[in-house]
């Protein structure tokens, strides 16, 4: 495992040693059954099967006539051939009669194919006079008809444990006729932001010099509840230990997680890492990643405390690398991120030693086959970072350079 001698931090951890120690502290959260109308967002904690087909019949994918197939071999625009209508069945129904020989029936799409039928004639290729039919195209057999079992087979496993239910997923398990399931809960995760020069957005008819306002808690709190957590908004502090250190005990004794930025870089301020081991154990001080190395895992009363730096982008894709596995982890949510390909736009330089983060831009290459990763070189100090960016990508410890034109793989935010 890689570690580097840094004034202050000491041994910094690399990124995979971070992310190894915080997700030994991960504890799987309680389960209950819910309705579906309830489980958006929720991951679940068991394996959901079918009990019956989708579809549980054949059904027209078109509109038309349901027809014997072999009945409509040979026909063409120079040779049409004629059918008899001997009703109609529409979505809904069911057909009062099976298609014999040289019938047809009119029907509609979602609608049950009538016994006898093993084909569907689109509307467009017929012409129909009362109850005859003439056609000029034949159809061959399963033409337009979606089978019993096409989408979901009875027994089948739908989803597997551990999926979180988007909308998506929800349709799958109501057209499956499952009304409930069995879900981890979400995950509570407390958030703190810390700093004499943080002003909450709207305090006070102007801004002082020196000071800026809160913007941590916003990100992180928005990136929370969109992975589905509950957040415990502990406000903003200044550097002042007694009152950090009650923060943290109230965000310890309410949630499972604990995440706070700001007060982890070196400076006579810096008291995160001193609470920390006051109220439980240090396991990490600092990672060897640019941007973002001023972190702070710990363990208090056996749950994850995570200190992250006060500049926005570090802080943000911090969370994304650290705290996002974890609360996904509690919920039992295996996830792989997004990636696409694309051409780096320009030289980059990066530090030998260090694992790099960097923000990219995509934009459409001309021939509309690919992407190019465009750098945002404003610094992690900036928001403004994140909000032209796109994505991420890493480079690793051992890359000096990568060049202009080079393919990379950037992660999605």
């Amino acid at each position: 495992m890689a570690r580097d001698e840094k004034h202050g931090f000491g041994k910094l951890a690399s990124l995979s040693e971070a992310k190894r120690i915080i997700m030994s502290l991960v504890r799987p959260l309680p389960t209950r059954t819910v309705p579906i109308t309830d489980a958006l967002g929720l991951a679940l904690a068991e394996e959901v099967t079918s009990s019956i087909d989708v579809p549980h019949f054949r059904k027209s994918a078109m509109d038309g006539f349901a027809v014997r197939a072999a009945d409509t071999f040979g026909a063409s625009n120079t040779r049409p051939k004629t059918l008899t209508v001997v009703g109609e069945v529409i979505a809904g129904g069911r057909p009062e009669r099976a298609v014999r020989e040289g019938e047809a029936m009119l029907i509609t799409t979602g609608a049950a194919v009538p016994e006898g039928a093993d084909a569907v004639l689109m509307v467009e290729y017929c012409e129909r006079e009362k109850d005859t039919l003439t056609y000029y195209r034949p159809v061959t057999p399963a033409e337009n008809i979606i089978a019993v079992g096409s989408d979901v087979r009875r027994g089948s496993v739908v989803f597997r444990k551990g999926t979180a239910l988007n909308p998506r997923f929800l349709g799958v398990l109501a057209a499956a006729g499952i009304g409930r399931v069995r879900v981890s809960a979400k995950p509570t995760v407390a958030i703190l932001s810390t700093g004499n020069e943080i002003a909450a957005p709207g305090e006070g008819k102007g801004l002082p010099v020196g000071r800026i306002y809160d913007i941590n808690s916003r990100t992180l709190i928005a990136a929370a509840e969109e992975l589905g957590c509950r957040v415990i908004d502990l406000g903003v502090e200044p550097d002042e230990k007694e009152r950090i250190k009650a923060k943290l005990e109230e965000g310890i004794a309410k949630a499972d997680l604990v995440v706070l930025s700001g007060g982890s870089s070196l400076g006579t301020e810096d008291m995160t890492k001193e609470i920390v081991e006051e109220l439980g154990e240090v396991l990490v001080h600092g990672i060897a990643v640019k941007p973002g190395k001023p972190v702070i895992i710990g363990a208090c009363d056996g749950k994850p405390v995570l200190g992250l730096p006060g500049y926005p982008t570090s802080a943000l894709s911090n969370f994304y690398l650290l705290v996002r596995p974890v609360v996904e982890a509690m919920q039992g949510i295996s996830t792989a991120p997004r990636h696409v390909q694309a051409t780096l736009s320009r030289k980059v330089v990066s530090t030998i030693g260090r694992y790099e983060f960097m923000a990219v831009r995509l934009e459409e290459e001309r021939e509309g086959d690919g992407y190019t990763a465009i750098p945002v070189m404003k610094g992690s100090s900036a928001i403004t970072t994140l909000s032209e960016a796109d994505g991420f990508l890493e480079i690793g410890e051992n890359t000096e350079v990568l060049n202009k034109g080079q393919q990379v793989r950037v992660t999605l935010f």
